[in-house]
């Protein structure tokens, strides 16, 4: 049974974005841009960190061969590649003639955790014994971080994280390269706003645990600073205390409290999307004759493939 419940913790005054964030926000970049931007600089290959990683009970949780799009710090789900395409998760349905992806590798999933820890951008000290996370009963444990720099991030990480790679990258970039105009054509349709293909994403990593809480420090705030209470019992029960008196120049973010909670908070995402190539006009030569096709047999396509973090976000 999963509890909910918000400890002493009330919404800050001046700032909300859903009942599980607190801060007062004073940046012309978004915290969520800010979060993922620092943590990606800090850990680069754990790809894309999301400040909501919830599925909000729309699917059970983000997966390998997943296609979706992220906006506000959210991976939003619109289908998944490696299932039948009648599968009953797809409930926007899926674009025209579209496929099932079947990697020429069979296992090409492969496993892995994440310990816990508090993962830091650079600047962000943590003030309290590193690694403190109560696992008792009483006396929760205080965490205070405190950022040198205008931005910083923090990923606190109470209990394990279970990691998802598929090895079949290959097969997945030639896979989305081959279907993104369909793909792109469907989704616009669909009236989320999809208005770039830069903006679709195909997983091809995970990492998901049960809680976290993430910190976004935002500019123009001097001696920014965090601290907050987290319990974890026997690797089942985990609780977060805050208080808002006691976040200074940030914005926080909880994820669910309570005991035997599922698995399925995405943290972080890889994965890739796909970008037009700048397109050159070729030099002009004397000799006479036809010019050869551009989308001729042998030419190349005229997108590229890049991870899901190279392209920049402006939702």
């Amino acid at each position: 049974m999963c509890k909910q419940t918000e400890g002493y913790c009330q919404t800050a005054p001046l700032f909300t974005i859903t009942p599980r964030n607190y801060g007062i926000v004073d940046s012309a970049m978004a915290h969520y841009d800010i979060f993922r931007h620092h943590l990606a600089i800090k850990y680069p290959a754990y790809g894309h960190a999301l400040w909501e990683p919830s599925p909000g009970g729309r699917y059970p949780a983000v997966a390998v061969g997943d296609v979706g799009f992220i906006r506000e710090g959210q991976f939003h789900r619109l289908f998944n590649v490696l299932l039948s395409p009648r599968d009953p998760s797809h409930r926007l349905g899926i674009p025209e003639e579209n496929e099932q992806l079947r990697p020429r590798v069979e296992d090409h999933i492969i496993p892995g955790t994440l310990s816990p820890n508090h993962f830091c951008s650079a600047g962000v000290a943590l003030e309290s014994e590193p690694g403190v996370f109560a696992t008792g009963p009483k006396n929760p444990a205080e965490v205070t971080f405190l950022c040198r720099r205008k931005q910083g991030a923090v990923l606190s990480l109470p209990i394990q994280a279970k990691c998802e790679n598929t090895v079949a990258l290959g097969d997945f970039g030639e896979w989305m390269i081959n279907h993104i105009d369909r793909w792109f054509a469907w989704a616009r349709e669909l009236g989320m706003g999809i208005n770039r293909m830069e903006d679709i994403v195909l997983v091809t990593g995970v990492h998901r645990t049960r809680s976290w809480t993430n910190v976004a420090f935002l500019e123009g705030q001097t001696d920014s600073r965090v601290s907050f209470e987290v319990q974890v019992a026997a690797d089942t029960n985990i609780n977060w205390r805050f208080s808002p008196d006691r976040i200074i120049g940030a914005v926080l973010n909880r994820g669910p409290v309570g005991q035997d909670l599922p698995e399925d908070q995405c943290i972080f995402i890889r994965g890739y999307r796909v970008t037009r190539k700048l397109m050159i006009l070729p030099r002009l030569k004397g000799a006479a004759g036809p010019n050869p096709d551009p989308k001729g047999p042998n030419s190349e396509p005229d997108v590229e493939l890049v991870p899901i973090s190279t392209v920049p976000e402006y939702t």
